[in-house]
């Protein structure tokens, strides 16, 4: 390893001192108004070889107009080609004969010809297809003045927002930049609630590779789903924001606030929360120990997953105390900074009703086994989180991107359970348990890219390294008691657990990747690559239990506890080819992959685990991308996921004396195929926009459950018995799991009537394998989902939106078919806004839920309504003094379905009931011109021309 680390950084080394630079020359100018003479900010420059088939590379001109291309060939001709909404394209052919050949200005006049075609005409462009992303014009968007990002949106067509996840044309969105830089790390809750929309220009939603993708062109599937706000010109330069204090009803508060001062390139934001109404903002990172439940939170009734976007997604309610600090800058013209820090501090109280289901084999009659739990949960968890990354452009021909992120999570929890266990309606066991754990763990991430582009272009090297440290620590308490019934639900004997345990885990990642592309023709690129990870992982358990005699925790169970150890060794080499003409491009790869794992159990028995895996991993990608905003693309990767140090670690877990679970040390690499089309339609000529998805994922070895019931007193292993009716699951290799989804969204203003409409439609199917009681079971989940929004597009003073949402889902299993089940959520919702006389404010939302088959006392029907009114006064109605009341009919709920491969599970979770506050709120707008910016380039490569790769202007040369 040592001798693999010195080798890259001689590599980093020699190509900072020993590479040549290119003898290249560039291309100024400055885009103004023809009438105003004022300079257009952010017109499209097109700058291509003035030869049959040429393709143009782009940059967007800067707040005074100004452009700049780079790295052109001297004495050759080129055709530069602006153009900007509303405004007629201007073009002019240039040959570059200095280092420095200035263009001149372009003066633009205006498409229309009199105030009648203006109203026809001049219409704002809704969406617009540019390259491989999908731009929103924020002005065709009415927004309230105090609306926010997350609010403007929710208007656009494809966008949602639900449970605090954001979704964009059926996937979820992992990254929110801002003037394509990262806001507060990459906490998407944080940017779109933090900043508001009217400083909003323009919305883009793309694929973001990799810092490393994006320079050489070739995806390495670790792209994100990714939205950019960009800012508009007007608003760089200024203090803005807004800090609000609520006080109400059964003692709910809030306060907090959000303040950003704006110069050019300096950048400052701060945030504030504190408030115990649900009011939620952290990220998966602050979340160690912390299960993301579904809904019930403010204003929150559906269920659902937790992902990147935990705003609202704990479950029960939670008090919130959070601060943040965040800061770019661009020191010269070479370095780029952004950084953040992020503290958080969460209590949450919940008290939660479960059932499950299960899916037995044998004989229907006699097989139908429920589980029923109630709970009440405590938990604190605080979180500091700090993000930097640093962009150097040592010169036009190398750079380097380092980007470290450290995180330390504590968090202490306190729990009681209630669970009864019933078979055809007959006890068969029942649990009464109380638990207390206090965890602390700290994650720690670097990545380093150093880039260099030879004197050729499209030959290029790069080489990446990265770091991975993460130590955790926890202590816990158990004290249960478990009663056995016999076989005609009469009481037959009781155990009980009084435990302390301590766990530690830590591992160290290492890895390096290396590649190089070389241009064949004047259409084609091969790129070779070659990677080497090396990870460690320890982990630890000791159980004690109380020794009365001593009254202390001092007699270890070896039968739960375990020593093991683990490590990964990964080599890949691989090669890919890239063609590129006209509106078509296509790769294609293949890579060559060895992973060596080596896992120890040390205690309370050694044994070990050699394996080795051998795989190959074809790659493919075609795209089309036409002028006037039609895209088509396909793509297909197959790809490996380890299994984790959990997974792997051989210690029964008895937290729940009723659910047993352990690791399986025996588990191989999942072998995962993906597949996925895309088709969309936009642009200025068409009066709507279309985009139409379909994904596939297909895996070998999934890493899956097997459950086994019970059916009379088991071993587990030696000194462990699994009383009838409980279960013991760990986790095995099964082939035979798919996962299909497509997803439909057209979107169409109604400009008579001042709306825009937005219709998304989808069909999931999900095919999950597992074993209970070693037979296979596969349970097959087909969902039909139906999504409308209409929102208004009247004015700033009148904002309203009315959605509706509907999922229609059937399950079927392989065994136990009377388990099979129909069930159909629906959510209707509508919200106003609406500003009149002298600064009155009235805003409504009211949202009806309905959940059919779910089963008994799980079918429910109930509207949320939320309302307040308000007066805005002080100078510019900077200040409001508004009453709200949350859960008006006192109708709130959580509720939950989650469909496995083992059983049917239904969950209800306490919910915010009803409260009155009256709020204060003070908002910040303080805008000057914005000063000339240092260089600041953007280069959006259409098809990602080379040798920059795609969307180089967003991490590339």
């Amino acid at each position: 390893m040592k001798k693999f680390a010195s080798l890259l950084s001689l590599l980093i080394l020699f190509s900072l001192s020993a590479f040549a630079q290119d003898p290249t020359g560039r291309i100024t100018g400055v885009v103004k108004d023809s009438v105003t003479n004022e300079p257009v900010v952010g017109a499209y420059v097109a700058v291509s070889r003035n030869l049959p088939d040429a393709k143009p590379e782009y940059v967007t001109t800067d707040i005074d107009g100004k452009f700049s291309f780079s790295g052109l060939a001297k004495q050759a001709a080129y055709l530069v080609k602006v153009s900007y909404l509303s405004y007629k394209d201007a073009s002019r052919t240039v040959t570059v004969q200095d280092d420095t050949q200035d263009v001149g200005t372009f003066q633009l006049s205006e498409a229309v010809a009199n105030l009648k075609e203006i109203k026809v005409v001049g219409q704002v462009t809704a969406v617009q297809q540019k390259g491989d992303t999908t731009q929103f014009n924020a002005a065709a968007y009415k927004t309230n003045p105090d609306a926010t990002s997350e609010d403007l949106i929710q208007k656009m067509p494809g966008i949602t927002v639900a449970n605090g996840t954001v979704t964009a044309n059926g996937e979820t969105v992992n990254r929110v930049l801002v003037d394509g830089k990262p806001f507060f790390g990459e906490d998407a809750a944080l940017t779109l609630k933090s900043l508001p929309a009217e400083i909003v220009d323009k919305i883009e939603v793309f694929d973001k590779l990799s810092d490393q993708a994006q320079f050489t062109g070739f995806d390495d599937g670790n792209g994100q789903k990714t939205i950019n706000i960009v800012t508009k010109a007007d608003r760089k330069m200024g203090q803005f924001g807004k800090v609000f204090a609520g006080y109400g009803l059964d003692n709910r508060y809030q306060a907090g606030g959000n303040v950003s001062f704006f110069k050019g390139d300096q950048r400052i934001s701060v945030i504030g929360l504190s408030n115990n109404i649900n009011m939620q903002n952290f990220s998966s990172q602050d979340l160690i120990g912390v299960s993301g439940g579904g809904g019930g939170g403010r204003g929150g009734s559906g269920g659902g997953s937790a992902g990147n976007f935990l705003v609202g997604n704990q479950s029960g309610i939670t008090g919130t105390n959070s601060f943040g600090l965040n800061y770019a800058n661009k020191f010269g013209k070479k370095v780029d900074v952004t950084g953040s820090y992020f503290f958080n501090r969460t209590g949450n109280s919940n008290l939660q009703s479960m059932q499950q289901r299960f899916i037995l084999p044998g004989d229907t009659d006699s097989t139908d086994q429920i589980y029923n739990e109630n709970s009440r949960t405590n938990n604190t968890n605080a979180n500091h989180r700090l993000n930097f990354r640093i962009e150097y452009n040592i010169n036009k021909n190398n750079s380097l991107i380092v980007t470290p992120r450290l995180s330390f999570q504590d968090n202490n929890s306190a729990s009681t359970k209630a669970g009864l266990n019933t078979l055809n309606g007959l006890r068969i066991n029942s649990l009464d348990n109380s638990q207390r754990n206090a965890t602390n763990a700290y994650n720690f991430n670097n990545d380093v890219l150093f880039r260099h582009s030879f004197e050729k272009k499209g030959r290029t090297l790069s080489v990446n390294l990265n770091t991975q440290l993460n130590d955790r620590n926890g202590l816990g308490n158990l004290y249960s008691k478990t009663m056995f019934f016999d076989s005609l639900g009469l009481a037959a004997r009781g155990d009980t657990l009084d435990q302390e345990s301590y766990t530690y885990s830590n591992g160290l990642t290492l890895g390096g990747n290396l590649i190089y592309t070389e241009p064949i023709g004047k259409n084609s690129q091969l790129q070779f690559n070659y990677g080497l990870t090396v990870s460690n992982s320890d982990s630890k358990k000791e159980t004690y239990n109380m020794s009365f005699d001593e009254n202390t925790y001092s007699d270890l169970d070896s039968l739960l506890s375990n020593t093991f150890d683990n490590r990964y060794v990964t080599n890949r080499a691989g090669i890919g080819y890239r063609y590129r003409k006209n509106s078509w491009s296509a790769n294609f790869g293949l890579d060559f992959q060895n992973t060596g794992l080596y896992s120890q159990q040390l205690a309370p028995v050694n044994a070990k685990v050699d394996q080795s895996f051998t795989n190959l991993l074809p790659n493919f990608m075609l795209s089309y991308r036409s002028k006037t905003g039609t895209q088509f693309r396909t793509f297909f990767r197959s790809s490996t996921n380890q299994p984790s140090i959990s997974q792997l670690q051989n210690v029964i877990d008895n937290s729940n004396p009723l659910a047993l679970t352990a690791g399986n040390p025996d588990l191989k690499q999942e072998y995962r195929n993906s597949f996925n089309i895309r088709y969309s339609l936009a642009g200025a000529e068409r009066p709507y926009n279309l985009n139409a998805m379909v994904f596939v994922t297909q895996t070998n070895n999934a890493i899956v459950n097997s459950t086994l019931i019970a059916q009379e007193p088991t071993k587990i292993v030696d000194g462990i018995i699994l009383e009838r009716g409980a279960k013991f699951t760990k986790p095995v290799n099964v082939d035979g799991s798919w996962n299909a989804r497509t997803f439909l969204a057209y979107g169409k203003p109604i400009a008579p009537l001042k709306l825009n409409v937005n219709l998304t439609t989808g069909f999931n199917y999900v095919r999950s394998p597992g074993l209970i009681n070693n037979i296979s079971n596969y349970s097959n989940t087909y969902a039909v989902s139906q999504g409308l929004v209409v929102s208004s597009n009247v004015s700033e003073n009148l904002d309203f939106t009315v959605s509706y949402s509907g999922n229609y889902n059937m399950v079927r299993n392989t065994i136990q078919p009377n388990l099979n089940n129909n069930y159909y959520t629906q959510g209707i919702t509508g919200r106003v806004n609406w500003i009149f006389g002298k600064g009155f404010v009235v805003q409504s939302d009211v949202s009806n839920q309905s959940y059919r088959g779910l089963g008994e006392g799980y079918n429910r029907n109930f509207t949320l309504w939320n309302a307040s009114i308000g007066k805005k006064f002080l100078k510019n109605n900077a200040g409001e003094l508004k009453l709200t009341v949350f859960d008006i009919l006192k109708q709130n709920n959580s509720i939950t379905r989650n469909v496995t491969e083992t059983y049917v599970q239904d969950v209800t979770n306490r919910v915010l009931t009803q409260y009155a506050m009256l709020t204060f709120t003070y908002t910040l707008r303080n805008f000057g011109k914005a000063p000339a910016p240092q260089n600041n380039r953007r280069r959006d490569f259409e098809s990602g021309d080379m040798p920059g790769g795609g969307r180089g202007g967003r991490g590339g040369f």
